[in-house]
């Protein structure tokens, strides 16, 4: 089941194998009160690395060969498609390079902390309002 300790549990997973997630998409807008609770058929989390070699480096998780990108991983677990998008640093800030564009996260995109870590409210309405003018 896709809920709280479903989120809590997939990020506890990562980081205990050396993998600091930022939750991210659906479930961060919700967690920051964005959007209001609904379901949510994945979840997604930023993950900031200048590299997947750690990540490519897991074993024990069900990956999908066809999610394998050079910004995004993605592996099921309990059902539930997990996808990790890469955020790296260069002098100009965070980014994400997606297929058809880089995206620029705010200088606080990665500044919480604790044991349940989301996305800043601006990472989540940038990225929401960049993935909106892209679709149009």
């Amino acid at each position: 089941m896709n809920d709280l300790l479903f989120v809590e549990r997939a990020q506890s997973l990562l980081r205990d194998r050396g993998i600091e997630t930022w939750v991210f998409g659906g479930w961060g807008e919700e967690l920051r009160g964005l959007i209001r609770p609904r379901e949510h058929a994945d979840l997604d989390l930023l993950y900031p690395s200048e590299t997947w070699e750690e990540v490519d480096g897991l074993t024990g998780l069900d990956w999908v060969p066809g999610k394998r990108r050079p910004w995004k991983r993605a592996f099921v677990l309990d059902g539930t498609m997990i996808e990790l998008f890469l955020v790296r640093r260069d002098r100009q800030g965070w980014y994400t390079a997606l297929q058809r564009r880089v995206h620029r996260w705010p200088e606080n995109v990665v500044a919480s902390s604790g044991h349940l870590r989301v996305a800043s409210t601006a990472a989540l309405a940038s990225y929401r309002h960049s993935y909106r003018v892209d679709a149009a």
